[in-house]
């Protein structure tokens, strides 16, 4: 059910957004979006066999984690850099909108399931390595966009370094919350769709304000995440 109600409001969302922009009276989708991709996310966790308060009780840890982190980020400028949020994305708590818990729940756990690892270690450095890469489509396109604003002179399209940094290091790190399990072929599949599906989303969104790298970015990793995924399913890397 999620699955079909989060391609709905995608496939939505995307055709305003690159057409006439989201209407006024829809402003709260910026945020419900993010929620929906987060659901996504735990139902693809969920097709892991876990038990539910178990899989739900991690999933929701990460999420407080990651929420905390940002607060020390609005507050102290500390990991990530000096920037604040606007209200684009909906309620705030200390300064931060409650969908970017769900936000950092999304892309942590579907670029951690679009493989299977015989390691943490090579888990964690995956699963850092991809939410950098998620980060450098999305982080431009929102900042063009003024979901959030950085308030010091940055690297990337006006973002500083430190960002990237802290996200592959907050990522790696939450990914050792998760035990090691066998992640079956149709898991895989889906954490390799919805991230196509995002990266997809904030790439063309990136060309429209002409954001060249996020784009060719997207792309490229559109491309390898379908080719490791095709190599992964055909049995030549080990499940474990």
């Amino acid at each position: 059910m999620i699955r079909y109600l989060f391609i709905f409001w995608y496939c939505i969302g995307l055709i305003l957004m690159l057409t006439i922009g989201v209407p006024t009276w829809l402003s709260f989708s910026n945020g419900l979006f993010l929620v929906f991709f987060a659901l996504y996310a735990i139902h693809i966790e969920g097709m892991m066999g876990e038990e539910r308060r178990r899989s739900w009780s991690r999933i929701m840890l990460v999420g407080v984690l990651t929420f905390a982190v940002e607060w020390l980020g609005v507050t102290m400028g500390w990991p990530f850099g000096d920037y604040q949020y606007t209200s684009l994305l909906g309620i705030s708590l200390g300064g931060v909108p409650l969908a970017i818990f769900c936000a950092w729940i999304g892309v942590i756990v579907t670029v951690m399931r679009m493989t299977a690892f015989s390691n943490r270690w090579t888990r964690a450095l995956h699963t850092g390595l991809w939410t950098v890469v998620f980060d450098l489509v999305l982080d431009p396109v929102a900042f063009a966009r003024q979901f959030w604003i950085w308030h010091e002179p940055g690297d990337f399209y006006g973002i500083p370094a430190a960002n990237f940094i802290s996200w592959f290091v907050i990522s790696a790190a939450v990914s050792f919350l998760f035990p090691l399990r066998e992640v079956s072929a149709n898991v895989r599949i889906e954490a390799v769709r919805l991230t196509q599906m995002m990266l997809l989303m904030f790439g063309l969104l990136g060309a429209k304000e002409g954001l060249m790298m996020p784009f060719i970015i997207a792309l490229a990793a559109i491309v390898v995440a379908e080719g490791a995924g095709r190599i992964d399913r055909s049995g030549l890397k080990q499940v474990v």
